[in-house]
Order: structure tokens, then sequence, then C-alpha cells
């Protein structure tokens, strides 16, 4: 455990840096941090609203990893193929509000372009990544601890996106597709959680996806909850909570996922792999 005395310790510190530098988390995230500050840099016009594309940015760099982790193993190990599936859905139905329209794009220099761009490289990385799960690799892949029916998210989802949708684009079929891409995001990684439980296990590349997807959510999260008043109908009966429904919404998904988030971060901080996340003797 970390403790004052080891940051007086000249010796200690070193010691205690030199430990968080050589584990796989801080190779990972130190990575994207130096990518997400150059971005930064090159593309935002330092509006608030940038925010919406670094969580994208996230997202795109959680796939990113988990498909270079797939090809470099030759195996899909631990990867929820339901989750996957579920994102394509994600990915293609913001892709068809965001594309042709411009209402639910980040206001700065990054929605003219960069924020459209990395959602389609999600689009494609979920795309390979399920190619691989049930084709390339499908030997390595257990359907057996993959359980939980998708349809369960994706019906419910669709449902609510129906009734409760935003008007940005003034364009019925793509605000529902917005809506029905942020609410079933909300609980497309109940796959990977639940497969998590039935193996017992975690495996690192996957530990960090979903904890990249929680830094992503987070930020969407901060994003519509400065911003959730532009969502709603005040003319309408039902519409003018649109935007509390939104946030509520994403305030769920950051609450399923905390007791996954808590301990991935005591891993981190006790140095122990976030391969054993779901080991609470460890942890």
């Amino acid at each position: 455990m970390v403790s004052m005395e080891d940051f007086k310790d000249p010796t200690e510190l070193r010691a205690l840096v030199l430990k968080y530098v050589q584990t796989q988390a801080f190779r990972t995230w130190g990575t994207f941090v130096a990518f997400a500050f150059v971005v930064f840099w090159v593309f935002s016009s330092g509006d608030f609203s940038f925010l919406l594309t670094l969580s994208s940015l996230v997202s795109m760099f959680s796939f990113l990893m988990v498909a270079m982790t797939i090809e470099s193993g030759k195996t899909v190990k631990g990867v929820s193929l339901k989750m996957m599936e579920c994102y394509i859905f994600v990915f293609f139905c913001r892709l068809c509000a965001i594309i042709p329209f411009e209402g639910y794009l980040p206001f700065d220099k990054s929605g003219d372009w960069l924020y459209q761009v990395c959602e389609a490289f999600g689009l494609c990385l979920a795309g390979s990544i399920v190619y691989c799960c049930r084709v390339q690799y499908a030997s390595t892949y257990d359907p057996a601890t993959d359980t939980l029916n998708h349809l369960y998210l994706i019906l419910p989802a669709l449902g609510v996106a129906l009734i409760l949708h935003p008007h940005l684009n003034n364009f019925l079929p793509s605000d529902i597709a917005w809506a029905f891409a942020l609410y079933l995001e909300s609980v497309t990684v109940l796959p990977q959680l639940f497969m998590f439980m039935k193996e017992g296990k975690a495996q690192p590349h996957t530990s960090h996806f979903l904890a990249a997807q929680a830094l992503s959510r987070l930020m969407s999260f901060i994003f519509w909850a400065s911003s959730f008043s532009e969502l709603s109908n005040p003319d309408h009966y039902i519409k003018q909570f649109v935007g509390n429904w939104v946030v509520v919404v994403q305030l769920v998904q950051l609450l399923v996922m905390g007791d996954f988030i808590y301990h991935y971060i005591r891993c981190i901080q006790k140095g122990i792999p976030v391969s054993e996340v779901l080991c609470s003797s460890n942890v």
C-alpha cells in the first residue's frame, strides 16, 4: 500500500515510480494519454464540446487495443461476442445521426470530421472483432461463458428510443437512431461483465477495454449533463424530460460499472495484474 513516507524517501519514490511504469496498465494508458494530448492540441478549438470527441477517441482506442491483442495472440478468449455485436448497432445508428446531420456534433472544429471518423473506426474495429469471434478465431471463442441474450438489451433500448428521443436533427429516423445508440450503449457492457462472472477471471485487454469505456462514458455524461436542456422539447408533455432521461441512463451505466472500476483501480494501486480484478481477496 502506498503511504506518504514513500514520497519523502527518494529511493522509495524511485522504486514506486518504476513499479508503476513497468505495469501493462501504465503502458496502455500512457500511450493513449500522449496520443490524446496531440489530438487535443491539433484539433481542439478549446471548446467544451471537444469532450464529446475525446469520449469517442477513448472508445475507439479501447476497441483498437482489443483488436490488436486478438490479432497478436490469435485468440478471442475472454471477449464477449454479444457485447461486440451490440456495439456494431451502437456505432452504426450513431453514424446515421451524425454523418448526414449536425445536430449531435461537437461545436468545435473536431465536429467537422474527426468525431465522425472516430465513430466510423469504432464500427470497423467492432466488426473486425466480431469477424474474429465468428470466423477467423472461432475455435477460441467459448459461447458457454457468453450467455447473456443481447436481444434483451437491444429490444428494450429500441422501444424506449421510439418514445423518448431528442429532436436536434429535426428528422425522426435519425433522432431515434441517436437515442437508440445511446440507450443501448449504456447497457452494452453487461454481456462482458456476465462473462467475467461466468469465467471467474478477466483478461487484461478486456479489463482495460471496460475501464476505457467507463472513462468514455464519464466524459459523455459530463458533456450531456451540462447540455441536457438542449435535448428536451419543452412543448411536449413527454419529450420535455428527454434530456433528464439521457443523463439518468448514462449515470446508470457508470453505477453498473462502478464496482468493476473500483477493483480495477485497486489492482493498479497495488501493482496487481488487472486479470485478477475479480479476486476480491487480492484487491
